[in-house]
C-alpha cells in the first residue's frame, strides 16, 4: 500500500531536522517527499544542499539543476548550485549561476557572498570587492565579508581603500588578530614600514607565535634592513610551523642579505623539499649557489626564476619550442633578452659560441642595444625587441645560455673583449677627448630605478663626490636616466668635471666613449658590463649583498678580466668604499703623471 503523506508537512519536519543538525532524518523526509512527487523542486533542492553539506557536490549539483528545470525563479537555489560549481573547479559556470540568482534579487545576500568568493577564485579582485560592498550595504555588521573585502582591495592594489575597511572593522571587533595582520599587510604595500610592524606586533599581542603573523613581520623588518630580527622572526614562525615553506624561503633572502650564504643555501634547500614546485625557493637556491662559485648546480635552479609570481619580464610567447640544449647545428636559434640591459650585455658573449658551433644565432634585445650587439662578431642579425621576428627554428632566453652550455667558474668564456666600438665614432671621440689632461675617467653612479634594489647597490653623484678633487683626474660623467637627476641636486661641480651625458644617444655612443677613457668607476648596473665586455679598465662598486656574478668575495671576477671590484664592508655605508676608490684612483694617476 502506497503511504500517503502531506508534502508540505513532510518537507517541513525535514527543515526542522536539517536545521538541528539531524542530516539523516532530514534526507529520509525529503525523500519521502520526492518518493510521492519526484520532480517537486523544493525537496530537489534541500536535498541537494543537504548532499553539498555532507560533501558531495557533484550530486548536489544534480538535483540543484533539476530543481531549477522545475522552478526556474529561486535565486536561492542558482545560488546553492553556485556553490556546487564551485566546490567542483566549474567556476565560470558558477558565476553565470550567481548572475542569474542576482538577476532574479538583487539583494540576495548569499548569491553576492558566493559571487565574491568565486570572483576572488577567479583573481578578479576589483570585482569581488565590488559585489562585497554590496554586501555589506545590506548586513553591515558582517565581519568575516569586511575582512575579505579588505583583502581583496589589497590585492586590487587599492591598500589604502583597504585600511579604512580594516578600522571599521577593529571598531567592530577589536582584538581582531586577523585584522591587524591585514592592516600590517596593507601598510606594507603602501610603503608605510613602521606602521606595518607596529600592527603586525598588535596581533602577536593578541596571538602570540602566530606563524603567519611572524612570517609576515619578518618580512618587513627585513624591509627596513633589520635583518637579524627578521631572521629571529622567521626562525620562530618555522618554529611553529616547521613544514611551512615560505618562512624557509624568507629566512633564505634574510641571510642572503646578511651575507650568511651558507645558511642561505641551507634555507632554501629545505623550502624546495617542503614545497618542490615554489619557483621562489629555487631561484633563492640558485642565486646562493651562484655567489658560492657553484656554477653548474646553480644555473640549473636559477632556471626556476621565470615562474616566479614576481618575476620583472613579462611573459614571452613564441612559434617555435625553446631550445634544451640539444645539438641544433645548421638550424637557426632565437636567443632573446629577459632582464636588465647589463645581463644582456654579460650574455651575449655566448653568441659567438653557438654560432661556432654550425648554428645561426640571432638575437632580440632592448633597442638601445641594436647597434652596439650589430657591430659583434659571431652574431647572425640582431632586432630590437618586439619587432617582427626572423625565421627560426628554436629560441633560448639568454640567461639560460650559461645552463644549456654547462657553465662552470673555470669555462667561463673570458679570453677577451668580445664587443668593439664603431671605429668612426671611436675616432671622432678621440678627437673631442684629445684637449684632456692627466687621467681620464668615465663616472656612473645609478643605475635603472625600477630594479628594486637599486636604492641599495647605486651611489648616486652624491656617493662620488670625494673623489672628484683627485689630483691629476678629469672626470666624465656617462650617466643616463632618471640617475641624470643627481646633477641638478649638487651645488657645483669641480672644473675637473664634464657631464657627456646628453650626447649619449646609446650604448655604441658609451662603448665609443670608454675607448678613449682610461678608467671607468660604476655602480653595478649596464656601463660596468659595456666595459668589461670591451676589455676597457673599470672599478666596480658593489653593495654588502652583491648580485650573484659577483660572487661572495674577491677583488676580481672571472667574468671581466679588466674589471676590479671595491665591495660594501657594512650595509648601505659607501664612505670607506669610496675612500679605498679614492686612494687606489691616486696611486694610479700618480704612476700615469
Amino acid at each position: 500500500m502506497t503511504e500517503v503523506i502531506d508534502p508540505a508537512a513532510t518537507l517541513a519536519a525535514g527543515l526542522a531536522h536539517h536545521g538541528a543538525g539531524r542530516g539523516a532524518e532530514a534526507e529520509a523526509a525529503y525523500r519521502r517527499v520526492l518518493d510521492a512527487r519526484p520532480n517537486h523542486p523544493d525537496a530537489l533542492h534541500l536535498l541537494g544542499v543537504l548532499a553539498l553539506q555532507g560533501g558531495n557536490p557533484a550530486w548536489a549539483a544534480e538535483l540543484m539543476a533539476r530543481s531549477i528545470r522545475f522552478r526556474p525563479g529561486n535565486p536561492a537555489c542558482f545560488s546553492n548550485l553556485a556553490s556546487a560549481l564551485r566546490r567542483l573547479g566549474r567556476r565560470d559556470e558558477a558565476l553565470a549561476c550567481c548572475q542569474r540568482a542576482l538577476a532574479l534579487d538583487p539583494d540576495f545576500s548569499d548569491a553576492l557572498n558566493n559571487l565574491a568568493n568565486i570572483l576572488t577564485d577567479q583573481g578578479k579582485h576589483a570585482r569581488a570587492a565590488a559585489a562585497l560592498r554590496r554586501l555589506l550595504r545590506l548586513k553591515p555588521l558582517l565581519t568575516e565579508q569586511r575582512l575579505q573585502r579588505a583583502q581583496a582591495l589589497i590585492l586590487d592594489g587599492r591598500a589604502g581603500e583597504a585600511t579604512e575597511e580594516l578600522m571599521t572593522l577593529l571598531g567592530m571587533t577589536p582584538l581582531s588578530v586577523a585584522a591587524y595582520a591585514t592592516l600590517g599587510l596593507a601598510c606594507r604595500r603602501l610603503g608605510r614600514l613602521e606602521e606595518a610592524v607596529g600592527y603586525y606586533r598588535c596581533a602577536l599581542g593578541f596571538a602570540p607565535g602566530d606563524p603567519g603573523v611572524l612570517n609576515n613581520l619578518g618580512v618587513t623588518l627585513q624591509d627596513l634592513g633589520q635583518l637579524d630580527p627578521a631572521a629571529a622572526c622567521f626562525r620562530q614562525s618555522i618554529a611553529a610551523q616547521p613544514d611551512a615553506a615560505y618562512p624557509y624561503l624568507n629566512l633564505a633572502l634574510a641571510a642572503r642579505d646578511a651575507m650568511r650564504v651558507d645558511e642561505a643555501i641551507t634555507a632554501a634547500r629545505t623550502a624546495t623539499r617542503l614545497a618542490p614546485a615554489l619557483a621562489e625557493a629555487h631561484t633563492a637556491l640558485g642565486f646562493g649557489l651562484l655567489l658560492k662559485g657553484e656554477l653548474e648546480e646553480g644555473f640549473a635552479e636559477y632556471e626556476w626564476r621565470s615562474r616566479m609570481a614576481d618575476f620583472p619580464s613579462p611573459r614571452r610567447s613564441f612559434p617555435t619550442p625553446p631550445w634544451d640544449g640539444r645539438d641544433i647545428t645548421g638550424r637557426t636559434l632565437l636567443i632573446h633578452d629577459e632582464q636588465g640591459v647589463g645581463d644582456t650585455i654579460m650574455l651575449a658573449r655566448y653568441a659567438p659560441l653557438l654560432q661556432a658551433r654550425g648554428i645561426r644565432v640571432f638575437v632580440e634585445c632592448n633597442t638601445q642595444l641594436v647597434r652596439l650587439l650589430s657591430a659583434m662578431p659571431g652574431i647572425d642579425g640582431v632586432i630590437g625587441r618586439f619587432d617582427a621576428l626572423p625565421p627560426h627554428d628554436v629560441h633560448v632566453a639568454l640567461a639560460s645560455l650559461p645552463h644549456r652550455l654547462g657553465t662552470m667558474l673555470y669555462t667561463i668564456p673570458a679570453d677577451g673583449p668580445y664587443l668593439r666600438p664603431e671605429p668612426a665614432l671611436a675616432a671622432a671621440w678621440a678627437e673631442r677627448l684629445s684637449g684632456a689632461r692627466g687621467l681620464r675617467v668615465g663616472l656612473v653612479w645609478a643605475g635603472n630605478p625600477e630594479f628594486k634594489a637599486d636604492s641599495i647597490r647605486s651611489p648616486r653623484l652624491k656617493g662620488f663626490l670625494p673623489l672628484l678633487d683627485t689630483p691629476g683626474v678629469a672626470f666624465y660623467g656617462l650617466q643616463k636616466g632618471p640617475g641624470r637627476q643627481d646633477l641638478e641636486a649638487v651645488a657645483s661641480l669641480p672644473a675637473s668635471f664634464t657631464d657627456l651625458g646628453p650626447e649619449i644617444a646609446d650604448f655604441a655612443d658609451t662603448a665609443a666613449i670608454m675607448e678613449n677613457l682610461d678608467l671607468v668607476i660604476s655602480s653595478c648596473t649596464a656601463p660596468a658590463h659595456l666595459a668589461g665586455a670591451l676589455g676597457r679598465p673599470v672599478w666596480t662598486v658593489l653593495p654588502f649583498a652583491p648580485d650573484w656574478r659577483w660572487l661572495d668575495s674577491g677583488l676580481c671576477t672571472p667574468w671581466y678580466p679588466t674589471m676590479r671590484l671595491f665591495r660594501q664592508d657594512r650595509r648601505g655605508d659607501w664612505t670607506p668604499v669610496m675612500a679605498r676608490v679614492r686612494n687606489a684612483l691616486q696611486t694610479l694617476a700618480r704612476t700615469r703623471a
